[in-house]
């Protein structure tokens, strides 16, 4: 690269003279930060992981990532925005950074949105513990119901979640999650009656924009919900027709809203395994007893059947599969607006291998609610779907930047990793491979994965330890029914047995 001039938008690069111009004019950089835009110039658009931009700047040295978080910082200060307003270089969570492509589409959104909210665990007044899952159920609700809001973008209940305390510095909340406005709160549950107050305040001052206390019957709780939310739409200046749905999936029984969020608790948490798995699930399924007819829990059980069949991790995977579809039937059937049950049809659509069906569904969640993470979700499949999965990493990215919790950042990884694989950018799937089983270290399919990209890429011997590895972690696995089960399309599944078979692996 050391004769090299690189030309990426507006900025070039003499990397001989070591120096940066923008239109022309040099621009004031050090060698550490000519050697970060050389490698982002030379690799426009793709993720690039903290290692490598670390051993490109600072030669394989030992140092800490503060280093590398104040170079970029520097960087974005010296580059200015880019012509759709937001970074040049957009943060990955948890993985890295990528310089944004100047042909790219601004499918994700770089800076910080205008009407983007993050709604807090709100706080526990009561002297019962255990009615913190009602205040943490009351939060979601309003999450839920903000999400489908059009023009607003609503941080995923993951990333708020993590700010649980009295103390809270909405504008750190504001600079660490990139949103504009921040919702906090308090609850009291006493007998038959409910208390709630709720705050919303401007994250880049700190200003409060509105603040409210309620004093309900505890019968009332769900009425309070969309009142708060209206509430926040007037605040903000959102448009909302009389007829929008806010409550559209929700129920009427407060045990059943308790049982579906201490379900989804684990569901969301760090750790997954069978028997978090299976107590989640019996939870859920105690709220559908409690209430047959309530969406959320429906959809919920749905996305949990999905597992058991990709996971094997109930006596008759396949029976797994068709209670999914058959709870898909009904939710649609329930509530045909309600995006969130359109989604976990989707996605069992795409399991099944009904493809046809995946995308009419995945349209309707994109028509639903453009502006949520699970829209961005869609995009990137129907990606994948369509064999075009370069197109689905913007669509990735900012799912990941909508929920950077670990939960969220494991799987985004994992497709991320995928999405490169298929494009044949395999250096950057090994690299995200990579990260994902330092963060999870119990993985099988990433090792496969990785195994056969390091394979297309002649590192036979480094594809060899990555499968003895993943033999360690799983004995049982067999690389082409995994495959038949998480794959998308015929022609992805034999890339991936065309890398193991080159490093001489069993698939």
């Amino acid at each position: 690269m050391s004769d090299q001039r690189i030309i990426c938008g507006p900025f070039a690069i003499d990397v001989a003279a070591k120096l940066v111009t923008r239109d022309g004019a040099p621009l004031p950089l050090g060698h550490r930060g000519v050697a970060l835009l050389a490698i982002l110039f030379s690799r426009p658009g793709e993720v690039l992981t903290k290692t490598e931009l670390m051993d490109a700047a600072w030669g394989g040295a030992a140092i800490e990532e503060s280093n590398l978080s104040v170079q970029i910082a520097a960087l974005r200060k010296v580059l200015g925005p880019s012509p759709n307003g937001g970074e040049w270089i957009v943060t990955v969570p948890r993985v890295g950074y990528r310089f944004a492509s100047p042909s790219a589409s601004t499918a994700s959104s770089d800076g910080r949105e205008q009407k983007s909210i993050a709604v807090l665990p709100f706080v526990n007044l009561s002297s019962d513990l255990e009615q913190a899952f009602f205040a943490d159920g009351l939060a979601e609700e309003i999450i839920v119901a903000l999400g489908k809001l059009p023009g607003l973008l609503v941080m995923a209940r993951n990333s708020s979640f993590a700010y649980r305390g009295n103390d809270v510095d909405v504008r750190k909340v504001g600079s660490e999650l990139d949103v504009r406005y921040v919702l906090s709160g308090s609850v009291r549950r006493g007998g038959s009656r409910l208390r709630m107050s709720a705050q919303l305040a401007d994250a880049g001052s700190g200003a409060q924009l509105w603040a409210e206390t309620f004093d309900r019957e505890l019968a009332d709780v769900f009425a309070l919900q969309d009142e708060v939310t209206r509430r926040i739409v007037d605040a903000l200046r959102l448009k909302l027709s009389p007829s929008q749905a806010l409550s559209d999936g929700g129920t009427s029984d407060i045990e059943a809203l308790d049982l579906l969020m201490r379900g989804r608790a684990l569901f969301g948490g760090p750790t997954q395994n069978l028997a978090l798995h299976k107590h989640a699930t019996d939870l859920i399924r105690r709220a559908i007893e409690r209430d047959p007819n309530y969406v959320d829990a429906l959809r919920e059980l749905a996305i949990a059947l999905q597992a058991d069949y990709l996971n094997r991790w109930s006596d008759d995977p396949d029976r797994s599969l068709r209670e999914a579809q058959s709870l898909g039937e009904r939710i649609v059937e329930l509530a045909p607006n309600h995006a969130g049950g359109h989604f976990a049809v989707a996605l069992t659509s795409m399991v099944a291998r009904n493809f046809e069906r995946f995308r009419r569904e995945a349209a309707i969640v994109i028509a639903l609610n453009p502006d949520a993470g699970i829209a961005s979700d869609m995009q990137g499949h129907l990606c994948l779907v369509n064999e075009a999965p370069l197109e689905a990493i913007a669509h990735f990215e900012r799912c990941m930047r909508l929920d950077p919790s670990l939960s969220a950042t494991l799987l985004y990884l994992q497709l991320l990793g995928r999405a490169y694989f298929y494009g044949g950018r395999y250096e950057t799937a090994v690299a995200l491979f990579r990260e994902r089983i330092l963060l999870m270290p119990d993985t099988d399919s990433s090792r496969g994965y990785l195994a056969a990209a390091l394979g297309h890429l002649g590192r036979f011997e480094e594809a060899r330890q990555v499968w003895a590895e993943l033999m360690a972690v799983n004995p049982n696995y067999a690389m082409e029914e995994r495959l038949n089960r998480t794959a998308v399309q015929p022609k992805q599944i034999a890339m991936v047995l065309d890398g193991a078979r080159k490093a001489g692996l069993p698939v």
